[in-house]
């Protein structure tokens, strides 16, 4: 009986070593088994030794080390602004991140509800001459990820929150004129229509045997074009082509050109072009007077009223305070005149000339700080983030000049992305208490390679780089070394802890099921008589190391480097490092 299970006993060894080795815990139902390395190998969705955690959505990182010069923002889980649930596979993301991947920026207090949510790349390619003036192309790595408002008719702001005043002529300044734009329209034999849209408004459709009188009225019609001359042959459109002058009599200002949707057939054009740009201001309020952004009403100053939009003025419905009702005054505020932060004089058409941070007719209000903006539309192919206040995403205290931010946004322009706080309850303390806060600049500055070797990267070192704008502004943890871990820790994208530095690192090991591998050996060879010398490795330079030291001193300066835990030494010959005819030593390194 002993014989017989003896001989079951190596029977079973026998046949558990023809099939390999076994995965702990069969791979959680969520990977295969590799039984010639014991290891498992995880479906998609699922990581870890035995694939029991789930894997969060990746997407561009807002903030890491660069790869390469000026190249940044590799994918990472949640973006690196997110905590991976593991047992889920989803991420929570850092206040003012959205999307499965934390992937996007989300848009400023959901635009108020007076306005549409789009990206960067959305802005770029639309022109509706009230929030973006140009249609261009932006694809920078940020053209999906940062997201911002395009304000309704009557609104503005960052975030659409302020009610627009109407704008207008200063009355008291002269030699001024109306813009002027020239419509030709060319057509053989067409049908069709064609219509204009000046800044979102569109008019009705006019035929190619439309008058001057039918362009006037369909102009008068939109809400926001107060008034027009025209002068044109009859009808708009001919086979020599017809060209029409518009006069603009009533909205002062530089215009955007008029858009043609053109429906007409056979090939027939229709052309804007600005004959005259228009010189007139276009003003809240035209100068006279305050806006209240909450109402989006003119409060104008003594001996002006709502006025009409022409030059000359007269008294009319636009609550623009650009008609002069009385005699002309400087403007005043219980401090004074120009509330004491200007001059005024007769000879400046009794406007104020405000020092420097403060603003409007009267100089009653502090300006707030700029930064490039996080969002707006781009005015060139992958040309944006111009300089605005509160850097578009904080709101200006007009009364002390100062921005208060949304999150995650800090700084007295509310141009950085501040750290997260991670697992800290201390104020004011970020990183968990357990990394330090920097740029992608300051972060990449200090990238190594796979081995820990400085990589010697730069990001945004050459000013006014359009790809690189946000070299500084962007702030991530860089979490203590050894100790604990977030997506900073090394290189090339190790994004397994968590980004605010609140996962500790673990030990970190050989494979027991590998065979056949070894440890790596460095070879030194020195030939000296004399003098000193220092090793360098991962960034770490020794203290100097004298030319008879023996391995005994030789390891215990290599040692003295928090990258290295032992050394082996060895020498080819003799008992010092160095010597005449020259030595080789010999490193083993853990």
């Amino acid at each position: 009986m002993q014989l017989l299970l003896l001989l079951f006993f190596l029977g079973t060894i026998a046949n558990d070593s023809a099939f390999g080795f076994s995965c702990d815990g069969g791979c959680s139902g969520h990977g295969a088994c590799q039984r010639s390395t014991g290891r498992c190998t995880c479906f998609p969705g699922y990581g870890g030794a035995t694939c029991a955690s789930r894997l969060c959505p990746t997407g561009a990182a807002w903030v890491d080390r660069a790869w390469a010069v000026d190249k940044a923002h590799q994918p990472a889980e949640c973006s690196a602004m997110g905590r991976c649930d593991r047992s889920t596979g989803t991420c929570t993301c850092e206040s003012g991140f959205e999307g499965v991947a934390c992937e996007r920026l989300s848009c400023p207090n959901l635009c108020s509800g007076n306005g549409r949510c789009i990206s960067m790349r959305d802005a770029a390619t639309i022109q509706d001459d009230r929030n973006f003036f140009v249609s261009t192309t932006y694809s920078l790595w940020d053209a999906d990820k940062i997201m911002g408002c395009q304000c309704d008719p009557g609104f503005t702001g960052f975030d659409c929150s302020q009610r627009e005043c109407p704008k207008g002529d200063n009355p008291l300044t002269t030699g001024q004129v109306d813009a002027i734009q020239d419509i030709t329209c060319t057509c053989n034999s067409c049908s069709g229509t064609f219509a204009l849209s000046f800044r979102g408004r569109v008019t009705a459709n006019l035929a190619s045997t439309a008058t001057s009188s039918d362009l006037k009225t369909v102009l008068e019609a939109l809400d926001n074009i107060y008034g027009v001359s025209v002068v044109a042959g009859t009808p708009l459109c001919s086979i020599g082509g017809t060209t029409t002058s518009i006069t603009f009599t009533n909205n002062p200002g530089d215009l955007p050109k008029l858009q043609v949707i053109n429906n007409l057939s056979n090939g027939a054009t229709v052309t804007v072009l600005t004959s005259q740009t228009g010189t007139r201001e276009n003003a809240y309020c035209s100068n006279r007077g305050n806006c209240d952004f909450a109402t989006g009403v003119c409060k104008c100053i003594a001996g002006f009223t709502s006025g009409n939009g022409a030059m000359p003025p007269s008294a009319g419905r636009r609550g623009d305070c650009g008609y002069q009702s009385g005699t002309a005054i400087c403007p005043s505020t219980n401090l004074g005149v120009c509330d004491t932060k200007g001059t005024c004089s007769a000879a400046t058409s009794y406007e104020c000339i405000c020092y420097t941070g403060y603003t409007s007719h009267d100089c009653s209000i502090r300006e707030c700080p700029k930064g490039a903006a996080w969002f707006d539309g781009a005015t060139a192919p992958d040309t944006a983030h111009a300089m605005t206040e509160c850097s578009g995403r904080g709101s200006c205290n007009t009364a002390t000049g100062v921005c208060t931010c949304l999150a995650p946004f800090t700084g007295a322009a509310c141009d950085f992305i501040r750290c997260p706080t991670g697992t800290s309850l201390v104020y004011g303390v970020t990183c968990s208490g357990r990394g330090t806060c920097k740029s992608i600049q300051q972060l990449t500055s200090e990238a190594t390679d796979l081995q820990g070797n400085p990589l010697g990267l730069t990001y945004g070192a050459t000013p006014n780089t359009p790809a690189t704008w946000d070299a500084t502004k962007i702030q991530g943890c860089d979490c203590e070394t050894n100790d604990y871990f977030g997506p900073y820790e090394n290189a090339f994208g190790d994004f397994t802890g968590a980004h605010d530095c609140s996962a500790r690192m673990c030990p970190r090991g050989a494979d027991p099921f590998e065979v056949g591998k070894v440890n790596e050996k460095q070879t030194l060879t020195c030939t000296a008589d004399g003098g000193e010398f220092t090793l360098t490795f991962r960034g770490e330079t020794t203290p100097v190391i004298p030319f008879n030291a023996g391995t005994a001193q030789v390891r215990s300066t290599l040692q003295t480097l928090e990258s290295v835990r032992t050394a082996t030494i060895t020498f080819d010959s003799g008992s010092v490092v160095c010597s005449a005819s020259g030595v080789s030593t010999y490193f083993s390194i853990s």
